[in-house]
C-alpha cells in the first residue's frame, strides 16, 4: 500500500487524490489505478466541480486533464492553488497535446505525465509520501494528534453542557455526531475527513445562538420572515468560527448542511457532489435525529422505522441515496435502541452535585431524559407522581439515604413500586451492597464509575422491561435504498446516480416483471429484464411508471451491454415512448 498517511500513533489514513477529467473512461481507469494502490479517490468531470471539491474538503493531490470543457489544465491549476496551497496539482496530458509554451514550462516538466505507470511512480516517490515516511512520524506529530482528539472531546463536553437542561435539544448534538461519525467510518472516508465531520456535527447549529427561543421552540407555525431568520443560522455559525484556526475544514460543512441533493436547499443551492460529503451526511443524520426526537411543534416523535421510511422517500431529492443506504444499515446495527418511542426517563439522587452533573451529561448525550435531585426525599415525592424508567441513587444522602428511599419505593403500588434502581456508592461497603441487592436493586456500583459502562448497563435494564420493548418493531433489512417509481421515476434515478457518479445496482419490480440496471461511476453499464439485455432492456423498463425499487450501492457487474451515454440513452428511450404514443389510435 503506497497511499498511507500518519494519523495518531499507528493508524494510517489514505491520501486523497482528486481526478479531474471529462472522459468517463479515463476517470474510471485512473480511479482503478489509484484505488488499487490504497489511495482515497474523488472524481470530477469539470474544473468548476473540482474547485468546489477542493474548497470544501481536504485534497492531497489533484490530477488535472489539460483539456477540460470549462478550463485548461494550466488555468485550473492556478485556481486550485489559490484555494488550497497544500494541494499538489499535476496536469495530465497525452504526448500529442504537450506544447513548450511559457505557461507549461512555468510549472515544471513534472506536471505533464506521458504514461500512467510514470504517473503512479511520481506520486509514490515524490509528491505523496509512502507509508514508511508516515510510520517514522515524529513524537511531535503524535502529540499533535492527541491534541486534536483532546480538542474534539472538549468541544463535545462544552456543547453538551450548553444543551444539558434543554427539554427538546438536550444531547442532540452528541447523538447527531455519533450518527455522522459512524456513517463516515462506514464509508471508509479518510480520518481527517471523519474528524471534520465530527466537529462539524457538534458545531453545526452554533449559529442559532442569536435566534429567539419562541422561534426554535414555539408550538405555532413560524412566519416567512422567521423562517428566513432560522435559515440564517448556517452562515451565522460559519461567521462565529471563521476566526478560529481549526486544523479541519469545518466551515463548509456548517454552511452547507441544509443543502438538498437536487439543488433546492439553502444557502447556496448546491447539488449532488458539489455539496461537501460531510454536509451530505449531516443532512441525513440531522433529519433522522430531529424526526425521532420530541419537538414542541408536533404531538409525537416518529419511530425509527417511520423516520427511515421518510429518508428513503426523499432520496435523490433531499438526500444522497448512498448516504441514506449506509445510514440505514448503521442505525439498525449500532443504534438499534434509538427511535423506539419517547426518551427513557431517569431520576438521579445524590449529594455530590458535580458528580451528578457528569453522569447527567453522559446520559443526556446517550438519549435519556434525566432529572437530578440532591436528596432522597425529593426523589420519593417525584416517583409518587410519575414513575421513571430507572432510578440512580447514592447510598449516602441528606434527610434520607439511598437504602431508605428504596424501601419506601418498594412499598408504593405498581408501576411506581416496580421501578428498577441502580445504586452508586463512594464506599465499597459489603453490608450495604448485600442489603440493596436483597431488596431487588439491579446493581451496586462503587465510584469512580465508568460512565460508558453505566449508560450501557442502564440501557440493558430498560430494554429488558417488557413495557419498554413494546415500542420496538422489527428492524428494517439493510438491503439498500427502497422506494417506488410513483415517487421517484427511472429518469430521476438515472439523473441522481449520474450526478453522484455512483456505482450501484437498481432492482425494479415493474407491472410485467423484474429488471436491473447497473451503474459504474455514474455511467449505465448493463441492463437486464427477462430475456432482454442492454439498451432494449433499459427502454422496456423506462416505460414503467410504478413499482418498488431498491438501489444497492457498491454492487457492480463485469457485463458491458450499454456503451451509449446515459443522457443520450434517456433521450432515445423517451423519444421511442413518444413515437409509440403517436401511433396509438385515438380513443
Amino acid at each position: 500500500m503506497f497511499g498511507g498517511r500518519k494519523m495518531g500513533t499507528a493508524k494510517l489514513t489514505p491520501m486523497s487524490v482528486l481526478i479531474v477529467n471529462n472522459d468517463p473512461a479515463v476517470r474510471d481507469m485512473l480511479m482503478k489505478l489509484f484505488s488499487e494502490e490504497g489511495y482515497h479517490v474523488v472524481l470530477a468531470g469539470t474544473g468548476a466541480e473540482a474547485i468546489k471539491i477542493v474548497t470544501n474538503s481536504l485534497v492531497d493531490c489533484a490530477i488535472v486533464d489539460q483539456l477540460l470543457p470549462d478550463f485548461s489544465g494550466v488555468e485550473l491549476k492556478r485556481r486550485l492553488l489559490k484555494v488550497s496551497q497544500r494541494t499538489h496539482v499535476m496536469v495530465l496530458s497525452s504526448f500529442t497535446t504537450i506544447r513548450s509554451s511559457d505557461d507549461v514550462l512555468r510549472f515544471g516538466f513534472s506536471d505533464f505525465i506521458l504514461d500512467q505507470k510514470e504517473l503512479l511512480e511520481i506520486l509514490q516517490k515524490g509528491i505523496i509520501p509512502p507509508p514508511t515516511a508516515a510510520v517514522s512520524a515524529s513524537a511531535g506529530e503524535e502529540k499533535c494528534e492527541r491534541l486534536k482528539k483532546c480538542l474534539i472531546d472538549t468541544i463535545d463536553v462544552l456543547v453538551g453542557l450548553q444543551e444539558i437542561n434543554d427539554p427538546f435539544f438536550g444531547g442532540n448534538s452528541h447523538i447527531t455526531m455519533e450518527y455522522a461519525r459512524s456513517v463516515a467510518e462506514e464509508m471508509k472516508l479518510p480520518q481527517e475527513t471523519v474528524d471534520e465531520i465530527v466537529v462539524g456535527a457538534l458545531l453545526r447549529d452554533i449559529g442559532r445562538v442569536g435566534i429567539k427561543n419562541e422561534i426554535l421552540q414555539g408550538r405555532r407555525k413560524i412566519s416567512d420572515s422567521e423562517y428566513k431568520t432560522l435559515q440564517s443560522h448556517c452562515e451565522n455559525g460559519a461567521k462565529i468560527i471563521e476566526q478560529i484556526d481549526f486544523p479541519w475544514k469545518i466551515r463548509p460543512i456548517i454552511i452547507h448542511h441544509h443543502e438538498r441533493y437536487d439543488g433546492k436547499g439553502y444557502p447556496s443551492g448546491l447539488k449532488g457532489r458539489e455539496i461537501p460529503i460531510g454536509s451530505r451526511i449531516l443532512s441525513v443524520v440531522d433529519a433522522f435525529a430531529a424526526m425521532t426526537a420530541h419537538r414542541p411543534y408536533r404531538s409525537r416523535n416518529l419511530t425509527k422505522e417511520e423516520a427511515i421510511h421518510e429518508l428513503h422517500k426523499n432520496v435523490g431529492t433531499q438526500f444522497d441515496p448512498e448516504v441514506v443506504e449506509v445510514f440505514s444499515s448503521v442505525v439498525n446495527r449500532k443504534f438499534f435502541y434509538r427511535g423506539m418511542g419517547p426518551k427513557p426517563k431517569i431520576m438521579m439522587a445524590g449529594s455530590e452535585i458535580d458528580y451528578l452533573t457528569l453522569i447527567k451529561l453522559r446520559l443526556v448525550n446517550d438519549g435519556f431524559d434525566v432529572l437530578a435531585y440532591d436528596n432522597g426525599k425529593d426523589v420519593l415525592e417525584s416517583v409518587e407522581k410519575t414513575a421513571p424508567d430507572l432510578i440512580i441513587a447514592d447510598t449516602i444522602m441528606p434527610e434520607m439515604n439511598g437504602i431508605e428511599v428504596f424501601r419506601k419505593i418498594r412499598e408504593l403500588p405498581a408501576p411506581f413500586g416496580e421501578t428498577p434502581v441502580v445504586f452508586i456508592s463512594s464506599k465499597d461497603d459489603p453490608e450495604s451492597k448485600i442489603e440493596a441487592l436483597h431488596l431487588g436493586a439491579e446493581d451496586f456500583l462503587v465510584k469512580p464509575v465508568d460512565f460508558s459502562v453505566l449508560a450501557a448497563r442502564i440501557r440493558n435494564i430498560i430494554r429488558r422491561d417488557t413495557k419498554w420493548r413494546k415500542g420496538g418493531g422489527a428492524a428494517i433489512a439493510a438491503t439498500g435504498v427502497v422506494g417506488d417509481l410513483k415517487n421517484l421515476g427511472i429518469p430521476d434515478i438515472v439523473q441522481t446516480l449520474h450526478l453522484g457518479l455512483k456505482t450501484a445496482c437498481v432492482s425494479i419490480k415493474g407491472p410485467i416483471g423484474e429488471g436491473r440496471i447497473f451503474f459504474e461511476n455514474g455511467r449505465i453499464r448493463h441492463a437486464e429484464r427477462g430475456s432482454l439485455s442492454g439498451e432494449a432492456a433499459f427502454y422496456e423498463m423506462l416505460r414503467w411508471q410504478e413499482g418498488p425499487f431498491t438501489i444497492a450501492h457498491g454492487q457492480s457487474t463485469k457485463l458491458r451491454t450499454i456503451e451509449m451515454d446515459e443522457m443520450q440513452l434517456m433521450m432515445e428511450g423517451l423519444r421511442r415512448i413518444d413515437e409509440e404514443k403517436k401511433e396509438e389510435p385515438p380513443e
